[in-house]
């Protein structure tokens, strides 16, 4: 992800930028292709759009009008915030064609999850020194379940259980690479 002084920062990065600056941001995490992610390793459904914090807000915009006088108006523009908030029972698959008919669906699913238990993450405001206050992250936590077909791909099996944070999740998510914690 880049921003404006042409840094790369991490996903961790802008959600906490997010969280601290309580402001959204039009810089989303996922683009949506055909109901899908774009570019990512699982399939996440546009539907997901709520759990990656991903809302269509009212913004006001400026435009200079024909006599150079600025004009205000209310645009809706999809804006991304930090609140990740994926949750028991929600599935994934490396495919597309996971979400078909089960019996064809099986025989393309390499690899899926299901989440077990999840935390959402949130946003608290931290008491300071000058009684401001400042925005933090406080970090949710998924434990998910990794399933792969059997070799007769006529259903998918447990493989591990792995426990990370909701900005880990979207990781995996994106890249399909899981880390142990």
């Amino acid at each position: 992800m880049k921003v404006h002084n042409k840094m790369t920062i991490s996903f961790h990065e802008k959600i906490e930028q997010l969280a601290k600056n309580s402001k959204r941001s039009t810089k989303l995490i996922a683009n949506f292709l055909d109901g899908y992610a774009d570019g990512w390793h699982m399939a996440v459904r546009e539907s997901f759009r709520p759990q990656l914090d991903i809302k269509f807000t009212s913004r006001v915009q400026e435009k200079l009008n024909d006599i150079k006088k600025a004009e205000k108006r209310h645009v809706k523009v999809w804006t991304q915030g930090p609140r990740i908030a994926f949750d028991k029972g929600h599935i994934f698959f490396d495919t597309r064609l996971g979400y078909e008919k089960w019996d064809r669906a099986l025989k393309h699913i390499n690899r899926a999850c299901i989440v077990i238990e999840a935390k959402p993450n949130d946003v608290k405001k931290k008491k300071t020194n000058n009684n401001k206050g400042q925005n933090e992250l406080i970090h949710g936590f998924v434990e998910i379940e990794l399933l792969t077909p059997n070799r007769e791909r006529t259903k998918l099996i447990s493989e591990d259980l792995y426990k990370m944070s909701q900005n880990e999740f979207v990781e995996f998510l994106i890249s399909g690479n899981l880390k142990r914690s």
